[in-house]
């Protein structure tokens, strides 16, 4: 069983800001992180100018203050970043000369080619398969994350591929 896509970039946004906020790696850090840190420095700025009577004291508090300000924008801001880094090459990345990405369901791995190159996963490494609205996960247990869209597809069934790949995976128990 065959299917093949072109990604997008709205797509490679969709999966990249879920995945960054809800992947389960230093989430707390990621969603709450950088507005903490800037609370933080803020309220670091606010008590060194109410509680600290000497200017030379107050330096040392306010430059900590600003790099923990600093440093927050920076947290909060560095997915805005990557998402806009690509965007600048969304043409060579996602453009219509590029090669479809093909998922091929063979005997025991699923064979996956983008832009060429080609990787085989054994099907035991495939860890979950994931149902979103726009699109299918297929999340592997090195943290590999392939993204199926359900619409635009240039070849193949959506759903068939996906019932094939779960019964693939976990075939249905038999009944005593």
């Amino acid at each position: 069983m065959r299917l093949a896509y072109r990604p997008t970039f709205n797509q490679f946004t969709d999966n990249y800001l879920a995945t960054h906020y809800s992947s389960g790696v230093q989430t707390l850090r990621r969603i709450a992180g950088g507005p903490a840190l800037i609370l933080i420095g803020a309220l670091l700025l606010i008590a060194a100018r109410a509680w600290v009577a000497s200017v030379w004291l107050r330096i040392p508090a306010y430059g900590v203050g600003f790099l923990l300000i600093f440093f927050g924008i920076f947290l909060a801001a560095m997915p805005l970043v990557n998402i806009f880094l690509v965007w600048l090459r969304r043409e060579q990345l996602f453009g219509p000369e590029q090669p479809p990405t093909v998922l091929e369901l063979q005997r025991g791995h699923l064979k996956v080619t983008e832009r060429g190159e080609s990787v085989c996963l054994p099907l035991g490494q495939i860890q979950s398969v994931q149902h979103r609205a726009a699109s299918t996960w297929i999340l592997t247990k090195t943290d590999s994350l392939i993204d199926i869209p359900r619409e635009h597809l240039v070849e193949g069934d959506h759903d068939a591929f996906i019932m094939a790949l779960e019964e693939k995976i976990a075939p249905p128990a038999e009944d005593d």
